[in-house]
């Protein structure tokens, strides 16, 4: 199950990196415009949301609670603690809550992906079932997500990134699981 979301997830993590590589931890809380969200709060709102991800195919949260209290739905990056995360710390569960998710995907009973879900924020949306959402929080949600870290290095002066340089990153030193 769940076979193009899964690939198309894999190419968003790599993207990601991608688009991180070159940020320096000093300047993962910039807002070059105001309202726009900074680095550490995009990836740390796609962190919390590997969780829930985890959770609609069966598994559990892995992320700190104070992470889901700072990053949810409906916060702004003016609202963080003091104890930031690290951008690693933020690379290393999305990276590892997406591999776990793109597992467990492969092994979901079709009934369990069939069920309704049961989000209330997406009730009166096309997406009624579990697979619906967690198809979303792989691909959709998370490309969302990239296009804001992207537009965020465009407004900071960064060039743009491409896909084809995912093979001399992976050699980087961005963290792996």
């Amino acid at each position: 199950m769940f076979e193009n979301e899964c690939v198309l997830n894999e190419f968003m993590v790599e993207y990601m990196n991608l688009l991180v590589a070159d940020i320096d931890e000093s300047e993962f809380d910039h807002q070059p415009i105001e309202g726009f969200n900074p680095p550490r709060w995009t990836l740390g709102h796609l962190a919390i949301y590997t969780d829930y991800a985890l959770r609609a195919t069966g598994g559990r949260f892995q992320c700190p609670k104070q992470w889901h209290r700072s990053f949810a739905r409906g916060t702004t990056s003016d609202q963080t603690p003091e104890d930031l995360p690290s951008k690693n710390e933020l690379i290393e569960k999305i990276i590892d809550g997406f591999s776990t998710v793109r597992d467990r995907c492969q092994q979901m009973d079709p009934s369990a992906v069939a069920a309704r879900h049961s989000v209330p924020f997406l009730s009166s949306t096309p997406l009624t079932t579990v697979g619906h959402v967690v198809s979303h929080l792989m691909t959709t949600h998370f490309s969302g997500h990239l296009g804001q870290l992207s537009a965020w290095r465009r407004a900071c002066g960064r060039p743009p990134v491409e896909p084809k340089q995912a093979a001399e990153t992976k050699s980087s030193n961005i963290p792996k699981p």
